[in-house]
């Protein structure tokens, strides 16, 4: 399921949503335009390497936060931006910019933590926003879980437009997530897409805001904002 939009309205320009799908799209074209070689040792000297990082953390201390801002391929990069997009904005209004900012960086270092503990080989990088933004949708669950996102589903070699609320198609990629990290740990293979860093940064951002959502949800009221309105 690709989502394009949600109908949820913000009070606010969300500052670092912004900032960071820009610096995300800057790593990646620096990716893409440097000689292979280049490119390769940019991503390996800021990519997390678990062994790498637990023999000598203060030699790699930064790369929890910038191996958020590398990814994998167009396919990698485009979805990724592509829920931060839709979802982002609106979870930014409801921290506020500087939470927001704190959030998305915790989210994304702690997902790394989880995929650490069931990782079967330290020694892989893990790359990408992908555990931040999975901190995002959590978030997103717990205050607009009636809000309509309009996502695209493949019929057959056709992708169909539905609105759907978002407590269905955040539940479904969340069951989605685990179900796949937890085959791939049961069939000890190796699989390139690190679920359980999307499993762990949805839990942070879940479990977060179900603790302030009374809180969240007061702030939001107090500026105006439904954030169960349905449309």
């Amino acid at each position: 399921m690709i989502p394009i939009k949600d109908y949820v309205r913000t009070k606010s320009f969300p500052v670092f949503n912004v900032l960071f799908i820009g610096a995300n799209l800057a790593v990646f074209v620096a990716q893409l335009v440097m000689p292979g070689q280049e490119a390769y040792e940019l991503v390996m000297d800021h990519a997390f390497v678990a062994d790498r990082f637990l023999a000598s953390p203060a030699d790699y201390w930064f790369t929890p936060v910038t191996t958020l801002f590398f990814h994998g391929g167009f396919v990698h990069f485009i979805g990724n931006m592509l829920f931060l997009l839709v979802f982002g904005d609106n979870v930014e209004d409801a921290l506020g910019h500087l939470r927001y900012l704190v959030f998305y960086l915790a989210a994304g270092v702690f997902s790394l933590a989880v995929q650490l503990v069931v990782s079967p080989d330290l020694s892989v990088p893990v790359i990408g926003a992908s555990g931040a933004i999975s901190g995002v949708l959590g978030v997103y669950l717990v205050l607009y879980p009636l809000a309509r996102v309009t996502t695209l589903i493949p019929i057959g070699i056709f992708l169909m437009p539905v609105r759907l609320p978002a407590f269905i198609f955040l539940g479904v990629w969340a069951l989605v997530q685990f179900f796949s990290g937890y085959f791939v740990i049961v069939a000890d293979a190796f699989h390139p897409v690190a679920y359980f860093a999307h499993v762990g940064g949805f839990a942070f951002g879940f479990l977060l805001a179900l603790l302030a959502r009374n809180r969240l949800i007061d702030r939001l009221r107090r500026r105006g904002h439904v954030p169960y309105r349905r449309r």
